[in-house]
């Protein structure tokens, strides 16, 4: 039988375990295409014991972001697509999908707030109906080929 501690280091995936780290040095599935399918491709995705939002811009291309707004902490799952990114349903900060806050509403006009701010945002490719995200640091490896 598998003792305690055997058991947490090959299950627990948080970003400072030894399996966490492991896993996030390899790709992900986060979510099939088709579920950012519709008027709203926004959906909440918990991946490795981190709470994300994946959305779909305007373009096409894809964001996989922090799920709560570096602002005040909402939600951005409840948040609207618009301008060619996100914007969180509170303060109306407009988040593109690196996850750089490209507006903020309250500012004056001249303001270079947002240029500064910034939501941890991981990288997305889709193959084969699948929207693959990778967790770890710096540059991610080459996606490999799938035979599908």
């Amino acid at each position: 039988m598998m003792s305690q501690e055997a058991n947490d280091l090959i299950t627990r995936t948080g970003a400072k375990e030894p399996c966490g780290k492991l896993m996030r040095m390899y790709w992900q599935p986060a979510a099939l295409v088709d579920e950012l399918d519709g008027p709203r491709p926004v959906r909440p995705v918990r991946l490795l014991g981190e709470n994300l939002v994946l959305f779909r811009g305007e373009d096409g291309s894809y964001g996989l972001i922090d799920r709560h707004c570096a602002h005040r902490g909402a939600d951005l799952a409840f948040g609207r697509l618009e301008n060619g990114g996100l914007r969180c349903a509170f303060h109306g900060w407009l988040f593109d999908t690196s996850g750089q806050c490209i507006e903020t509403p309250a500012e004056p006009a001249g303001s270079k707030l947002c240029k500064g701010i910034k939501q941890r945002s991981y990288p997305v490719v889709e193959k084969s109906g699948i929207l693959w995200a990778y967790l770890g640091e710096g540059e991610p490896p080459a996606f490999p080929e799938l035979d599908c």
